[in-house]
């Protein structure tokens, strides 16, 4: 069984998008990557010619899959090194068809069709961390759309080519996709959940890029500029390639002309980031207030010890006498 996919993504509708059966850590570890230089990159327009363009990150990935005893969660291995592959509800029939693919053919070595997903620190010594989301695998070089343009460890980046703050080498950041109706459905969140719910959906995908003699200069934020002297990311479609040596992706070939206006596309504001921030810290921290009250009542609550009797003094200088 095969699973074939297009090129162009379909935008899923918010509660699919919102849900993932990505790790716990994975998750976290993504909302570090909330920078002020980001803001610099949001449009709001999109020119006519430009319609073609659109955010995306996907590849052709071949790899020894390993499933856990009674599960669908898996790992694949290429060039040594070992991949969490996660998927998403919606997508969750091709991991258990790679599943029953791999039962009946008895050959662990599959082609996938993934998405990088790629965990940065806060520290920037510290070195990304990269797992893939599957989207559906094949069976032969020419069983979908994408083997047409991409070979084995060649992937599709579309994004803004731009340096991070938690990152030593510019990436190439993916964006979600605008949508017209998740727009209008992201506006109707109850405010009390709003800002969270915004944030995740909105999450970014940061690919490192390694590109020797780029002939495009990556943006970088200077904090000493005013916002309207910081210029803007390109928005870049290319090829490149997945270095398992390297835990990254180099350079192949550009596949348009670079454009100085992005496709319109989905970011969380500063104010829902810091909201989101403020929470956490609330949630990790337990109240002293709360505390004092507590340690009161347990003292209450003790039953009353009895009092000592008193010393027979004048009975003991009897005594002696």
């Amino acid at each position: 069984m095969s699973a074939k996919r297009k090129l162009k993504p379909t935008p899923p509708n918010l509660e699919e998008a919102e849900t993932t059966e990505a790790p716990a850590d994975l998750e976290e570890a993504e909302t570090t990557e909330a920078s002020s230089e980001l803001e610099t990159a949001e449009t709001t327009e999109q020119e006519p010619e430009h319609k073609g363009a659109f955010f995306q990150a996907v590849g052709i990935l071949p790899g020894e899959v390993s499933f856990e005893e009674g599960s669908i969660m898996a790992k694949v291995t290429v060039g040594g090194k070992e991949y969490r592959l996660l998927f998403k509800p919606r997508l969750m029939s091709a991991m258990v068809a790679l599943k029953l693919e791999i039962k009946q053919s008895g050959s662990t070595t599959q082609r996938l069709i993934v998405y990088p997903k790629v965990m940065h620190f806060p520290k920037q010594d510290q070195p990304h961390q990269l797992a893939f989301q599957l989207v559906g695998f094949e069976k032969d070089p020419a069983s979908s759309a994408i083997s047409t343009e991409l070979e084995d460890f060649e992937f599709k980046l579309s994004g803004l080519w731009q340096f991070i703050p938690v990152c030593r080498v510019p990436v190439i950041s993916v964006f979600r996709n605008f949508d017209e109706a998740i727009h209008q459905n992201l506006k109707k969140l109850d405010e009390a959940v709003a800002a969270k719910k915004k944030v995740n959906f909105m999450k970014a995908t940061h690919v490192p890029l390694i590109w020797k003699d780029a002939p495009f200069k990556p943006f970088r934020f200077n904090p000493k500029l005013e916002k309207e002297e910081q210029g803007r990311p390109l928005f870049l479609q290319l090829k490149a390639k997945f270095i398992p040596a390297k835990d990254g992706f180099e350079f192949v070939a550009l596949l348009a002309p670079p454009l100085e206006k992005a496709p319109k596309f989905f970011k969380a504001s500063n104010d829902d980031k810091a909201t989101v921030q403020k929470e956490k810290r609330k949630n990790a921290t337990p109240s002293k207030s709360k505390a004092t009250p507590s340690k009161t009542k347990s003292k209450q609550a003790k039953p009353p010890q009895p009092k000592p009797k008193p010393r027979p003094v004048k009975a003991e200088q009897e005594s002696e006498e």
